[in-house]
């Protein structure tokens, strides 16, 4: 059972989301797919998408 907000695989972050986007998420989501798996999903394709555009620019100078 995890205690506090880290263990050895993960840690809990809180942050607000706009009514929104929480409701297109939920529009979007599979049929049994967690908010949890949904935001890690999204939040891997950001960072990958943010290191290709930083390569982009790294490899122009």
């Amino acid at each position: 059972m995890a205690t506090g907000t880290v263990n050895n695989k993960s840690q809990q972050k809180t942050a607000r989301v706009p009514l929104e986007v929480l409701k297109d998420m939920e529009e979007v989501k599979e049929e049994h797919e967690t908010d949890a798996q949904f935001m890690v999903t999204a939040m891997r394709g950001e960072i990958k998408r943010r290191q290709r555009k930083k390569s982009k620019v790294d490899s122009a100078d």
